[in-house]
Order: C-alpha cells, then structure tokens, then sequence
C-alpha cells in the first residue's frame, strides 16, 4: 500500500481520483482535453490506496471509451525505460487492466499493445493474463517463445519457470503452449506443468501448517516462525487459537501478549481482541507503545476490529 497524491475532491481529477459516478458526468460535459488528461492520470498512476482490494479499471476504461481517448499515453507509460528499473505491478497493473477491458470492447488496439508488453515488459504476466481472456489462441501462440526465452535453461530457470506456471492466475496459455507444434515450445512448458504438480503434490504430503492435536504453544510458535521467514502468520494463526485454546490457556495466551516474540505477541493480541477479552484493550494499548513497528502494526488492526461497547 501507500499514500498517492489526492486532488481536492471539487476538481474532476479529484472526482475521477475518488471513482465518483458524477466523476464520469463532469468529464464528458468538461473539455475533452481537459477530461482526457485526467483520465490518463489517474490510469498511469494509480490513485488507489489499496491497489489489490478496489476495483477501478472498467471505470476508467468505459470513460475512456465514451471520450474517444488514443492509447498513446498508456503506450508511453508502459514503455518508458523506467519499466525496467521499477517493476512493481502498482505502476502498470491498472494500465494493464485498463487495457484488457478496451480489448472487450472491441478496441483494436489494445490488444496488440497488451501482446507487445507480454512479450517486452516487466510486468508481463499481468499483460498475459489480460490476453488469456480476450485473445485468441493465434495470438496467444505467438508469445510463447518470447515468454519462455524469459527463463534460462539452466536449472535455476527451469525452477522458476515450473513455479511460474504452477502459480499461474490463468493457465489458458500454458495449456495452449503444452500442444504446441513447435517441439521445443511444448516439451519445456509439459515439463514445467509436471513439475509442478510434482512440488503441489509434495506440499500435500507435508503440510507445513497448524494441525490437529496442536498446542497453544504449538500455534504460538508457528506464528513465530512464519513472522522469521517474512510471513505474516498471527491472522491464520489466531483462528487456529480459536480451536484449540481453552479457558485453562488464557493465562498463557495474556503473557504472550504482554511480552511474547513478535509473532506470538501479535497472534494473542488478535486472539484477545477477537474474543473481547477484558484485557485486550490495556494489552494492546501496551503494545503500541512498547511493541515493534510489527507488533504495533497488529495491535491497532486488531483494535480496529474489535466490536465491543469498551472499544466504541
């Protein structure tokens, strides 16, 4: 997440920034150029808080559409040399979705700038997944060898590129790509989809998650553990404390959030929250002050939930 520049919500970038349905109606009574250039702000920066919980593209791509809009800036976005330098999906993801509705609409030219990017860009498999929707399997077909030239042969490529297929949010083109005519095409991607169901496979046979017959304890480190790896775990693992704490483990679920590990202290801190403990309020309050900025993170996400008359 972050903080994107807002304009005053009186202004039709403002509108438009917010997603306001009278946003579309001041653009198409404002000039068009006036309009237009809005428009391209906020598609080639994305002024959502939270890019991955709100949807704006069709918004953006019907108004576009209703003001006869060129695709020059979005081309000018996704190709800058900048590309290749910032290669987060929040600077071209909502280009990219943009792009992918025009193409429903029967814009001619969003396609092949989505094939182009497939092929080109940083953030390739968005444009991928656009495509797997909209286009069709002769397109598709053409950007499996630039696609694959992205993986080297060498193991560590042909690891990362069995990960990416299993992972893929669309599978259409890696399936396509599996019946390619060209042996060379096809032979690498099926040995990629095997491997994969080989390692989706071996996750199965060795869960790493909580289990049945866990501990309080046994919760508690596994959160901390998850919390060393990079992974944030105490919201998973606070329901696991749900079915497997007692009244007997209140004690101990207090300490951990008096003065636990961090990922411990955060997965008691939601757990007491979530159950209106009478000590949840003074213990987060203490973890705000005291806590790490992760700690502190949790404990205000945890209060912010909380339903209770106490926490009103």
């Amino acid at each position: 997440m972050f903080d994107p520049d807002i304009a005053p919500s009186g202004t039709l970038l403002g509108l438009l920034q917010r997603g306001r349905g009278d946003g579309t109606l001041h653009a198409l009574t404002a000039p068009r150029p006036e309009a237009l250039a809005a428009l391209n702000h906020c598609v080639l920066n994305d002024p959502r808080h939270d890019w991955q919980v709100e949807n704006r593209s069709l918004y953006y791509a019907r108004l576009h559409l209703d003001l006869h809009g060129d695709l020059d800036a979005i081309e000018a976005h996704l190709f800058d040399p900048e590309d290749l330098l910032d290669t987060e999906e929040s600077r071209t993801g909502l280009a990219l979705a943009v792009l992918g509705h025009l193409a429903s609409y029967g814009r001619g030219d969003a396609l092949p700038l989505l094939r182009r990017y497939a092929a080109h860009g940083s953030n390739w498999a968005w444009a991928l997944d656009e495509l797997a929707l909209r286009d069709d399997d002769a397109g598709l077909r053409s950007l499996a060898q630039p696609v694959l030239d992205r993986f080297p042969t060498d193991p560590e490529g042909e690891a990362e590129l069995a990960a990416t297929v299993r992972d893929a949010f669309e599978p259409r083109p890696w399936r396509l790509w599996a019946d390619d005519p060209r042996p060379a095409v096809s032979a690498r991607v099926r040995a990629a989809q095997e491997t994969g169901c080989f390692d989706r496979w071996q996750r199965q046979m060795r869960p790493t998650g909580p289990r049945p017959g866990w501990s309080v304890e046994a919760v508690l480190d596994w959160a901390q553990q998850g919390l060393e790896r990079g992974a944030a775990l105490h919201v998973p693992a606070a329901r696991c404390l749900a079915a497997v704490a007692g009244p007997d483990d209140r004690a101990e679920i207090v300490r951990a959030a008096r003065d636990g590990a961090d990922g411990a202290r955060c997965t008691a801190l939601r757990y007491l929250a979530d159950h209106h403990d009478p000590d949840a309020l003074p213990l987060i309050e203490d973890a705000v002050a005291t806590g790490s900025a992760a700690v502190a993170d949790a404990a205000v996400d945890a209060f912010e939930r909380m339903r209770s008359l106490a926490a009103v």
